[in-house]
């Protein structure tokens, strides 16, 4: 067993090799479309809650998450339940949401 001190021999002469372990990437700072159902929203504190899908090259899974808002103006007639579209506006390292409307 190796301690954080040790490194491993190197072997030059072989093939294959471990497996590339995946490291997390820093998406680039820009908008994103997102879609979900809002589980909760705060117009007075400008934030939504949003259970939502993907967000392709920023969130790779499905979850439900807490996003301030640039403009608590945005939230207007936005309420628990209702199906969205909307902007993730990424700035490394804060998300907000840019934008949202109903959908049908």
């Amino acid at each position: 067993m190796l301690s954080c001190t040790e490194s491993a021999p190197h072997n030059h002469n072989t093939t294959s090799g471990p497996t590339p372990v995946p490291t997390a990437s820093v998406p680039k700072d820009g908008d994103y479309p997102g879609k979900g159902v809002v589980t909760k929203v705060d117009t007075e504190a400008g934030w939504v809650e949003i259970d939502h899908e993907p967000i392709e090259e920023v969130m790779p899974q499905k979850m439900t998450m807490m996003f301030n808002v640039n403009d608590k103006s945005i939230l207007k007639g936005i309420n628990a339940g209702d199906k969205v579209d909307f902007v993730l506006e990424y700035k490394h390292p804060k998300d907000t949401v840019k934008s949202i409307k109903k959908i049908q």
